[in-house]
């Protein structure tokens, strides 16, 4: 009966020791996708997936992430070097990186062509709700500068997580609107003015309307009102 309460008694010291390094580990891979990734604001939750078991009660090691993957959530491997003194180690880890992360969500249902055109507009129609987002699909919402300005492209539902998708670039250019022609021939400017026969968008050519002899050429769309036409000598 005594050698039983012993073994208990050891096998509950050894899990106490190995939470230990597991809590020191799961903390070092946090603080590491935190520099890597300190342009976003994420809550971590670190499950590890294969820990060897020649680094059981190590907790008194120095633990370093040395290497992690490109991605900041999803299944992850590190490369790990714990050491202590003169001593060192290296190995890999396999861990399940969950996140959670403050994303946009419509607040109503939106028809297609509702333009965001300002941020009192974005409040009204959207807000933030902290969700995982472990497993989403890339491009979830959650800077508003990403959907200021633009019109929403397809139906969204009272709910739903809002992607950046959802939304298109509006005209920089009107069909019938004056438009500011910018010419060059070489290392010469010319400027001049012009009636848009179509929509464009950034970087997008329209067909212009010289009103003066009338003839029709094609102009890149360079900003708002602004459509550039290269003449080759």
């Amino acid at each position: 009966m005594v050698y039983a309460f012993v073994e208990i008694f050891l096998m509950f010291l050894f899990q106490l020791f190995f939470t230990g390094f597991e809590d020191k580990l799961k903390g070092e891979i946090v603080s590491y996708l935190s520099r890597k990734f300190s342009d976003k604001e994420v809550n971590y939750l670190i499950e590890l997936k294969s820990v060897g078991w020649e680094v059981q009660g190590i907790e008194s090691y120095d633990i370093k992430i040395v290497r992690g993957s490109s991605n900041y959530r999803g299944y992850q491997t590190f490369k790990v070097q714990i050491c202590r003194g003169d001593s060192a180690k290296e190995f890999f880890i396999s861990a399940l990186v969950r996140t959670f992360e403050n994303v946009l969500i419509a607040k109503k249902n939106l028809r297609h062509g509702v333009v965001i055109d300002s941020r009192d507009k974005i409040y009204d129609l959207f807000l933030f709700e902290k969700v995982e987002t472990t497993f989403l699909r890339d491009g979830y919402v959650c800077d508003v500068s990403k959907i200021l300005g633009k019109a929403v492209r397809k139906p969204v539902r009272e709910g739903e997580i809002i992607f950046e998708n959802y939304f298109e670039d509006l005209p920089l250019v009107k069909a019938g609107e004056m438009v500011r022609v910018i010419a060059r021939i070489g290392n010469v400017r010319i400027e001049t003015t012009g009636v848009a026969k179509g929509d464009g968008k950034l970087s997008e050519k329209v067909r212009i309307l010289n009103p003066n002899s009338g003839k029709l050429f094609y102009g890149r769309v360079v900003s708002e009102g602004v459509v550039e036409v290269e003449i080759e000598n």
